[in-house]
């Protein structure tokens, strides 16, 4: 198998931007990368649109990096091209589905979505998204991707992670290098998970970032960064 192209598979409410710092430090070690934006031009509200998509931009084997609703897509790839997929990366992600209570969580999200608008949205979720210390430029950084997003596209995403399937059968069959980060400060998904995923998954190793919440990778750019190279240069090896 040649060397993997990394596929960076991004949260939401954002885009493909927030992996800035990550495609720099990736492509400085030789790879090459695939950043689409989700759901994609024409909003379609499914991961499994997404991960066809997603499948289409190379013919490479894939390095998958995917962060939260990212991670659902990862997932998704899997079950449609596991020939593809070299290696696995899944922060603050998890394989089941949305229980009832969070179905309804997306329900109330899409119905402030459409009665107040993308700031409203924003607002509600901030809290969530980073620890107490985050900088205040990466929050605010942030905020200016999700605003730009738009109603279509984040109602579309929002639905889409609602409706997903259920991968946690999925994961004793993925016998590829994986790499589980979490962020211990995490309010959306508990650290617990993460544990529980990396002890299901045959090749996993779990690694945490201390001080930081859902979105690890824009609050410690330079860990992330360094966990992610060292990982895919023993997958190369």
């Amino acid at each position: 198998m040649s060397r993997p192209r990394v596929l960076f598979l991004h949260a939401f409410p954002l885009d493909c931007r927030m992996w800035s710092s990550q495609r720099e430090a990736v492509e400085a070690a030789g790879h090459a990368v695939s950043l689409p934006d989700l759901p994609g031009p024409e909003a379609e509200p499914t991961v499994a649109a997404w991960a066809d998509r997603a499948l289409r931009l190379s013919e490479d084997p894939l390095a998958v990096v995917g962060i939260s609703m990212g991670g659902y897509v990862a997932f998704e790839l899997w079950r449609r091209a596991p020939d593809r997929i070299a290696a696995l990366v899944l922060c603050n992600t998890r394989a089941g589905a949305d229980t009832d209570e969070g179905r309804q969580a997306r329900n109330d999200n899409l119905r402030l979505l459409h009665e107040d608008g993308v700031p409203a949205l924003w607002e509600r979720m901030e809290p969530k998204l980073f620890s107490r210390n985050a900088p205040r430029d990466v929050v605010s950084d942030a905020r200016e991707i999700a605003l730009e997003q738009g109603t279509t596209r984040l109602a579309a995403a929002l639905a889409a992670m609602r409706d997903r399937p259920d991968s946690t059968e999925l994961l004793p069959e993925i016998d590829v290098p994986a790499l589980i980060v979490v962020g211990d400060e995490d309010e959306v998904i508990p650290a617990s998970e993460s544990e529980a995923m990396a002890q299901a998954l045959p090749r996993a190793r779990l690694e945490r970032i201390s001080g930081v919440g859902h979105l690890a990778p824009l609050e410690r750019p330079d860990e992330f960064n360094r966990l992610l190279v060292s990982f895919l240069g023993e997958v190369d090896g």
